[in-house]
C-alpha cells in the first residue's frame, strides 16, 4: 500500500484556501525506535492531524519557520528554517500592548477559563495572559517559586509578577500527577460554590512538553539535571504513567460539556510514550467508572510555536531551551460524541490533514 497525505501546503497557488496540494509521505522515515516496555499493550493508530489555519496561511505566504513546520509535518523536504522571531505573525503578536483585547490566541480563547500545569517558566501562561487578560487563567507549577528563580533566574521573577498583575491565579507545588490534592481550592471558579469537578470547570486544561523530572524523595533525577530526554526503559514507563495520571485528574477538572485536556510534546517524545493511548490505557485497567474513561483522544495539531511570541520553551530543572519544530499538541475531549470543540470545521481554527491509502 503507498500512503498519500492531503493537505493545503505552503506551495498552493489559490489565495480561496479551498485547493488541497497531494503530498507523497511514502518515503517519510519511519518514528524513532524506542526502549520495548515488558507487557505493553497494543498500539493504537495515531489520531488525526489538524494544522491552525493562521500558521498554513502563514507559510503560503513565504514565512520560513512556518513553511518548515508545515512541509515537515507533510512529510516533504522542509529546506531552510529560520527562529520563530523572524515570522511576521509572531513580531505582530509581540508587538501588540499587554492586555490587548484579543479574541483568539493559538488554540485559546478569551471566554475559556484556562489552566496551565508545569509551564516551566511561567512564559506561556504570560502569552495567554498578554492577550485576554488574567483574569480567567490559572497558572501552576510544581517547583517552589524560590526554586524557579534558582532554576531560571530574575527572569522568571519578573514574567510571574507580570501575569500575576494581570489577574490571573498563580500556584506552586501543584502535582501534575496528583491534581486533586494539590491543585488549591484558589483556583476554583468563584462564582461556583459545588464541590468536586464543578468547583473548576475549566475549559481547558494545558500541559506542554510534560516529564518526570524528581524521584519519589523529591531529589531530582540526573537526566532532568542535565537536560537531557528520557530514554531509557524505566524512565520512558515513569513518563507514561505521568501523563496517565495526570489525565485522570485533569479529566475531573474540564467543563463537563465541552472540556479538553491539551497535551503538548515532540513527535519523537509522543512516539516513544504514546500519548494518545494513555487514557485508553487506563479506561481497560480501571473500567468505566474511571473518569479518565470520559476523555478521548480526538485529534492532534501541529504545535504552532508561533502564535505564542512570549513563549520560551525550558527544560524542567535547567535554564535550557529546546526547539519544538516537531511538536504535536493532543486534544482530548470529554464530549460525549467524541469530538473536540477546538478541531471542528465550524471553529475555523485548524484544518485537518487528510489522509488516503491506495494500492
Amino acid at each position: 500500500a503507498r500512503a498519500r497525505a492531503t493537505m493545503m501546503t505552503p506551495s498552493a497557488t489559490n489565495n480561496d484556501g479551498n485547493d488541497d496540494i497531494a503530498v507523497d509521505t511514502s518515503n517519510t522515515p519511519p518514528p524513532a525506535k524506542r526502549a520495548r516496555i515488558d507487557n505493553e499493550p497494543k498500539t493504537q493508530p495515531p489520531p488525526p492531524l489538524y494544522v491552525a489555519r493562521a500558521m498554513l496561511k502563514c507559510a503560503r505566504l513565504g514565512c520560513v519557520p512556518c513553511r518548515y513546520v508545515v512541509l515537515n509535518a507533510a512529510g516533504q523536504p522542509p529546506g531552510a528554517n529560520a527562529r520563530p522571531e523572524t515570522c511576521l505573525r509572531y513580531a505582530a503578536n509581540a508587538a501588540k500592548a499587554p492586555g490587548a483585547d484579543e479574541k483568539r490566541l493559538g488554540l485559546y480563547s478569551r471566554m475559556q477559563r484556562v489552566l496551565t500545569v508545569g509551564d516551566g517558566d511561567f512564559s506561556f501562561s504570560l502569552a495567554l495572559a498578554r492577550a485576554f487578560g488574567g483574569e480567567r487563567i490559572v497558572a501552576t507549577s510544581y517547583e517552589s517559586r524560590a526554586s524557579l528563580e534558582r532554576i531560571y533566574g530574575p527572569s522568571c521573577m519578573e514574567t510571574l509578577r507580570e501575569l500575576e498583575a494581570t489577574g490571573a491565579r498563580v500556584a506552586h507545588g501543584v502535582d501534575a500527577a496528583d491534581l486533586a490534592s494539590t491543585l488549591p481550592r484558589s483556583a476554583s471558579d468563584g462564582e461556583n460554590t459545588h464541590d468536586g469537578k464543578n468547583a473548576y470547570a475549566f475549559d481547558r486544561v494545558v500541559w506542554n512538553f510534560p516529564c518526570v523530572a524528581r524521584n519519589a524523595d523529591g531529589s531530582a533525577q540526573e537526566a532532568a539535571l542535565n537536560g537531557s530526554d528520557a530514554r531509557s526503559a524505566e524512565e520512558l514507563e515513569a513518563n507514561r504513567i505521568l501523563v496517565e495520571k495526570f489525565c485522570q485528574g485533569a479529566a475531573r477538572l474540564v467543563a463537563s460539556d465541552d472540556g479538553e485536556v491539551h497535551i503538548t510534546h515532540k513527535v519523537g517524545m509522543q512516539c516513544d510514550w504514546g500519548i494518545h493511548e494513555r487514557t485508553a490505557t487506563q479506561q481497560s485497567e480501571t473500567g468505566e467508572s474511571d473518569a479518565s474513561a470520559a476523555l478521548t483522544c480526538a485529534g492532534m495539531v501541529i504545535f504552532d510555536r508561533c502564535a505564542y511570541p512570549a513563549y520560551r520553551p525550558r527544560k524542567a530543572l535547567v535554564k535550557k531551551g529546546f526547539p519544538v519544530s516537531d511538536a504535536r499538541t493532543f486534544v482530548f475531549t470529554t464530549r460525549a460524541d467524541k469530538i473536540a470543540t477546538t478541531l471542528e470545521e465550524s471553529a475555523k481554527v485548524v484544518q485537518k490533514v487528510t489522509t488516503t491509502t491506495t494500492t
